[in-house]
């Protein structure tokens, strides 16, 4: 490998671990509110839907609560509602189920409702230094056994859910419902149902994640980063752990196998109609996770579309009102598209 190389991918890491580390998205040493947090909940879905917050759905492995809130039409009507679930992102570290205030997820899942869906807002487990994988894609399957358990009680229709997820949630709904059916089973009291969805809605989601980390950059090039941006080096040993549970400075290939293990990626093959809303400005998870993920849902000829958000970062905080409303169509096209 040349100079010329090896200079190109020190400053690749350089630059999406500073922005990460400018983020403060890790909860273990670095806990700051996210920016989305600092905004007031929607005043807006609760006074439109009916909302039934804070339903306890599973107890996780750790003996913790993890709970959704629901959105439904008002006006009833006799027909089961389809399902779409909103996973949030945070890095897996942080984060809820909280919808915020006038942003696109507000105004996509008020669209949803309008058309008769129900949404459900899941919190899943969110890792640390003392939890980590598989329990938040644990938690996210749960959520759909869930619904199929309570379908006659909250008038779902069974036959039709899907995902939605944004950034980290993108990631464990693309995971959840490209892995198999018997993977991933958490609560034993929800485990006799299925977990299988009909699509997933992708925005901005991390598809590999070595890639995402650098897992596989060699020491010397960390080393350097570590004498000028400790934290930022910190940062990633500390995302990886968190996440898979091995030391990568000890523990390397292990760590970089298990990152294989559940990276959506690697499971195309079982894919699902997949539609990824994608900005080309995006420095956290670059727009070549979503290009990587059409190849290989191409390869296996499963149906997806990439919208490539002109501009747009990771958030599409900098898009204007008008573009998004259109994305936010878009999305609810797809959606009802892919009703049985």
């Amino acid at each position: 490998m040349n100079f010329s190389t090896n200079h190109t991918l020190f400053s690749r890491f350089m630059i999406n671990l500073l922005i990460v580390f400018s983020l403060s998205i890790y909860q273990i040493s670095y806990a700051q509110d996210l920016p989305e947090t600092k905004i007031p909940p929607s005043t807006l879905l609760p006074e439109k839907t009916l909302f039934s917050p804070n339903i306890i759905y599973k107890t996780n492995s750790q003996g913790t609560p993890v709970s959704l809130d629901i959105y439904r039409p008002k006006t009833s009507t006799s027909g089961k509602l389809p399902v779409v679930i909103y996973v949030h992102g945070g890095a897996w570290a942080k984060g809820d189920k909280i919808v915020r205030a006038n942003n696109y997820i507000e105004s996509f899942i008020l669209k949803l409702v309008e058309k008769n869906f129900a949404v459900i807002s899941i919190e899943y487990t969110l890792v640390s230094d003392k939890i980590h994988f598989p329990i938040p894609i644990e938690d996210t399957k749960d959520a759909v056994r869930w619904i199929r358990k309570n379908a006659e009680k909250y008038h779902f229709d069974e036959n039709n859910i899907g995902f939605f997820g944004v950034s980290s949630g993108a990631h464990l709904s693309l995971l959840a419902a490209y892995t198999d059916d018997s993977e991933y089973t958490g609560s034993q009291e929800l485990s006799a149902y299925s977990a299988k969805v009909n699509y997933v809605v992708d925005n901005f989601g991390p598809t590999d994640l070595n890639k995402l980390l650098h897992t596989r950059l060699g020491k010397a090039p960390v080393a350097v980063v570590g004498l000028f941006f400790k934290p930022i080096v910190e940062i990633r040993e500390k995302l990886v752990y968190g996440i898979s549970g091995y030391d990568i400075n000890k523990e390397k290939r292990k760590a970089i196998d298990y990152l294989e293990t559940v990276s959506p990626v690697n499971d195309t093959e079982n894919g699902v109609p997949t539609l990824i809303l994608h900005g080309n400005k995006d420095k956290v998870a670059p727009l070549k996770h979503s290009k990587k993920l059409m190849r290989k849902l191409n390869k296996f000829n499963i149906e997806n579309q990439l919208i490539v958000v002109e501009d747009g970062i990771h958030g599409f905080g900098n898009t204007d009102k008008a573009y998004l409303d259109q994305l936010t169509d878009d999305m609810l096209n797809f959606v009802m598209k892919h009703q049985k």
